[in-house]
């Protein structure tokens, strides 16, 4: 008998398990780009938005601080996870062909990497709210309402409003799982822009959505921070970081780009300080996401060495979980520690407050991120698998692993050169 001649059970599967495919015609990053600092960049994103969203209740213990009060400023930051995503999700999706079947798999990969740890954070809200009525502590009215959970657990919260109840900065989650829904419609639109190799015109259909998110902040401002509604400003951010993903594909790498990078950083900066919730500063935060993404995308490994080192990478992947639990950290905390608590105390003192803030805020998203997130995200992904239908195997002839397929952490050292090279192509 011929042993070499038998099928092996990795490869009998059937024509239905098969991923077509990738479109040639949608290009993604070139594989001579380390995109390994969008970890450091979504860490230092992540940590802004938690310094926003402490700065009343650090202040009140630490008023010495309050000179740092201008930058903090809320919705700058998280423009940059908009933009990221719709970048990760593009060099990983983008050249796939679409069927029912990988739409399946795309929409259960993303829910696998969002709804796990949503889920717990809103349980630890549920647990607050009741074991807080069970002892005579009220919430704060209209915080928790049954018909805001129910929103919160579709992820629908943000497609009808702006109501920050529950969680507050899950709002993102909802309209960034309606980006997740629209994307092959975004992919085939910019493809047939690929195919005929126009660059002006993804340029065109970038500034769109700079304009249409502009527009709709200065026409229509979400009572929430004075940006676009969130729908709009999740879309157009996520449009946008699509439209990255096209035209940077076709820039070489380059050591200037980092500076192009932190020039849009520090433009975030500049417009938290100076400009006035509504039109400008929405500008501002959708442009300077797109040259920060833009910027880190093409810039060269010696060049971002500061946000792929090792605290950098550690920051990066907990900054989804530190994101989705700080407010609750916050909740505690406020409770705990309070002004008149530690207002006797000296300044020295005192500053250990900010051990006590960053020290449970990282160490609870440490806990989120390894006892949920993480495995959660490996238990429920689509395993990946190639053209064929095959599971892959890791070089050296290892054993065939269960893999996800999404991909998009774009991050993740090696990921985006298998993307590039097509692999099965997903912050």
């Amino acid at each position: 008998m011929n042993v070499a001649s038998r099928p092996t059970r990795s490869t009998m599967t059937s024509t239905a398990d098969r991923e077509p495919p990738p479109d040639p015609s949608f290009e993604v990053a070139t594989p001579r780009a380390d995109l390994t600092a969008f970890a450091g960049a979504r860490a230092l994103a992540a940590w802004w938005v938690v310094y926003s969203h402490s700065a009343d209740w650090l202040f009140s213990v630490l008023p010495e601080l309050s000179w740092l009060a201008p930058l903090a400023h809320t919705g700058l930051a998280v423009d940059v996870f908009f933009v990221l995503s719709g970048y990760s999700i593009a060099q990983a999706y983008g050249a796939r062909r679409w069927t029912l079947r990988s739409y399946g798999r795309y929409l259960r990969n993303r829910l696998a990497r969002l709804y796990p740890a949503h889920v717990a954070v809103l349980l630890a809200f549920l647990a607050l709210c009741l074991g807080g009525a069970l002892v005579g502590i009220d919430s704060e009215p209209g915080a928790f309402p049954p018909v805001g959970l129910l929103a919160e657990l579709t992820l629908t919260r943000a497609w009808f409003g702006d109501a920050l109840w529950w969680n507050p900065p899950a709002w993102s989650l909802s309209a960034q799982f309606l980006a997740f829904l629209l994307f092959p419609v975004m992919a085939l639109a910019i493809r047939g822009r690929s195919r005929r190799r126009s660059t002006p015109t993804l340029l065109v259909v970038a500034v769109l959505t700079i304009a249409v998110s502009t527009l709709a902040a200065g026409l229509a401002p979400s009572a929430m921070n004075g940006m676009a509604p969130p729908v709009v400003r999740v879309l157009c951010g996520f449009a946008l970081g699509v439209c990255v993903a096209q035209l940077t594909s076709r820039l070489p790498v380059t050591g200037h780009a980092a500076w192009v990078a932190a020039g849009g950083g520090l433009g975030l900066l500049i417009a938290a300080v100076v400009l006035e919730p509504g039109a400008p500063r929405a500008w501002a935060a959708i442009t300077f996401a797109a040259v920060v993404v833009g910027g880190l995308a093409v810039a060269s490994p010696r060049t971002t060495a500061a946000l792929r080192s090792r605290p950098a990478q550690v920051l990066g992947r907990l900054s989804f979980s530190t994101y989705l639990v700080h407010v609750f950290v916050l909740i505690l905390l406020a409770k705990t520690i309070t002004p008149a608590a530690v207002g006797a105390f000296p300044f020295p003192l005192r500053a250990l407050v900010l051990l006590a803030w960053s020290g449970s805020i990282l160490g609870a998203s440490w806990l989120l991120h390894t006892l949920v997130e993480a495995p959660a995200h490996r238990k429920l992904a689509a395993p990946r698998r190639d053209h064929e239908g095959n599971l892959e195997r890791p070089s050296g002839g290892q054993r065939s692993v269960r893999r996800s397929d999404e991909g998009a952490d774009a991050s993740q050292p090696g990921r985006h050169r298998r993307l590039a090279e097509g692999d099965g192509a997903r912050r």
